[in-house]
């Protein structure tokens, strides 16, 4: 009965798992657009058995459904069980409890001095009561109450010298321990509150060292493309340095890692899209209001830029296939060097690639909104370059010009690229008086507009410019404009747009003059409006 006894005491001994609580080291991340996938490892001393192994201080906003386990051979992954440590013990960290203990012990240090302060503001009081009753005693001799009171003032004199310089020394700690309160609520602030736990429950063959390694995917980091777009001249071509402004809040730290930077937006909504029949009905306009409302916001759309407007229309692309890595869906540009994203607030920046694209030069200006004339940078095969939308940063001749936005969707070939205004180079649009004339035949008017567009080149060398300007386009059946003189200018029928492509030598001016006509009813007034 006894060795059945011992036999079922080793069985249950045998049975009962092995209690372990680790944290994991974060080794490499994969940062995605939107979401970030993290991987880290620990290592485990496993019995031979049943082991529970606790991770815990995993970020608060993991996913759940994203665990991925890596186990060793001879080792099997019974259950996995997520869960939340609310009752988590607020312990200090190592920073913080050096922190702490300076604090102690300069707190230390000013209760000493205290002590020290309020036994001489003591004896300050007993002196000062003693000096009373002597003084009001006429029992004392005149000789020995002139000693008293010289060595009252001389014992004043010294306890106040005292008490000033333990109060200057008890002021100077008091300083340091605010600078450290200050350090210690910075701390706190920046603490890793994570209260993600993962419970994973082990069988080991036999006792082993286990290098256990952990990934999952994360909500609350990603990174935002930006770029810096630089031109030495106008005979170079434009670098492009691609940029990844990574941010991350998970309240982990990432330190010395392997880092990825991903083109993947992850989704998690994977259901195929269900089209739903359309149907048509009788309108009928219950507020009136409402249709005139419509119609002004339409009025009052601000007029697209010169390139727009002669464009065609811009349809959504897909992100392009990935060049750095094999993944069909995503460019994944891998990072030479480890690299540390600290869990906080701000964001920071990685170089991700440097490209020289071949470019065309050409200045360019609308003389109608304003007479200034800016040199463009048309980069040849956009959509071969692995961009997506984001901000960028404009250089010319090492000078900061501005910002742009890069639109990975742009359907042309060529993309320009502002790089800022050129004061060298004078423009002026007049309005032709002797030639605009206002003329009333039968039952209609007939308006004559004309105008000229002056250009002087004061720059050391020959320039090609573009210059676009307007007519206005009739939607009213009773209005029609007619197209007088273009100066030799490419006219798009559908915008109303003019385009001049000029070559304009250094110290030489051009002059382009173009008119229309415009014929209406004779009761009719007349409006222009840009929409």
């Amino acid at each position: 009965m006894k060795i059945y006894s011992l036999i079922l005491v080793f069985a249950v001994l045998f049975l009962k798992s092995q209690e372990i609580k680790k944290e994991i080291e974060v080794k490499q991340a994969t940062v995605f657009l939107q979401g970030a996938k993290v991987f880290g490892t620990t290592n485990v001393n496993l019995k031979k058995g049943r082991n529970t192994v606790t991770i815990f201080n995993l970020p608060n906003d993991l996913d759940e459904n994203t665990y991925k386990i890596n186990l060793e051979k001879n080792t099997t992954l019974l259950s996995i069980t997520p869960q939340s440590n609310y009752l988590k013990n607020d312990e200090l960290t190592e920073s913080e409890k050096k922190l702490d203990d300076e604090r102690k012990k300069l707190q230390r240090q000013v209760n000493l001095l205290a002590i020290q302060i309020k036994n001489l503001t003591g004896e300050q009081n007993i002196i000062q009561d003693n000096l009373k009753v002597s003084t009001n005693d006429k029992s004392t001799p005149q000789e020995q109450l002139i000693k008293l009171t010289e060595f009252y003032r001389k014992r004043m004199l010294e306890i106040d010298n005292l008490v000033f310089e333990l109060n200057e020394k008890k002021s100077v700690l008091d300083e340091s321990i605010t600078k450290i309160n200050n350090q210690f609520s910075e701390e706190q602030t920046h603490k890793n509150t994570n209260r993600k736990e993962l419970i994973l429950e082990i069988l080991a063959e036999n006792e082993m060292n286990l290098n256990l390694g952990l990934s999952y995917i994360v909500s609350n980091a990603g990174w935002v493309p930006s770029y810096d777009l630089r031109a030495l001249s106008t005979k170079k071509p434009l670098e492009i340095v691609y940029k990844g402004k990574i941010y991350q809040k998970t309240g982990q730290d990432w330190s010395n890692i392997k880092l990825f930077v991903s083109t993947y937006r992850l989704s998690y909504n994977q259901n195929r899209p269900i089209l739903s029949p359309l149907y048509v009905a009788e309108y009928r306009a219950y507020n009136n209001e409402d249709v005139k409302l419509g119609y002004t916001k339409k009025m009052a759309a601000d007029i697209s830029n010169s390139y727009q407007m002669r464009a065609e229309v811009a349809t959504p692309s897909e992100i392009p296939v990935a060049t750095v890595s094999d993944s069909q869906m995503n460019i994944l540009y891998e990072l030479n060097y480890s690299q540390t994203i600290l869990s906080q607030e701000k964001e920071q920046y990685v170089i991700l690639d440097k490209k020289n694209v071949e470019s065309t030069y050409k200045y360019h200006t609308v003389p109608k909104i304003n007479n200034q004339v800016f040199l463009m940078a048309f980069v040849k095969n956009w959509q071969n370059l692995n961009l997506i939308s984001g901000e960028a940063n404009i250089y010319f001749e090492d000078n900061y010009i501005g910002k742009t936005n890069i639109t990975s969707n742009y359907v042309k070939d060529e993309f320009p690229i502002s790089l800022g205004v050129d004061e060298r180079i004078v423009l002026k649009r007049n309005k032709l008086e002797d030639k605009t004339a206002q003329k009333s035949f039968s039952s209609n008017k007939f308006e004559t507009e004309a105008y000229e567009i002056s250009v002087r080149n004061n720059t050391k060398e020959n320039i090609e410019l573009e210059i676009l300007d307007q007519i206005p386009l009739s939607e009213n059946q009773k209005i029609t404009v007619k197209t007088l003189n273009l100066g030799d200018g490419l006219y798009d029928d559908k915008t109303g747009s003019i385009l001049w492509n000029r070559k304009i030598n250094s110290g030489t001016t051009e002059k382009i003059s173009f008119s229309y006509e415009i014929k209406y009813p004779k009761e009719m007034q007349i409006q222009y409006y840009s929409r």
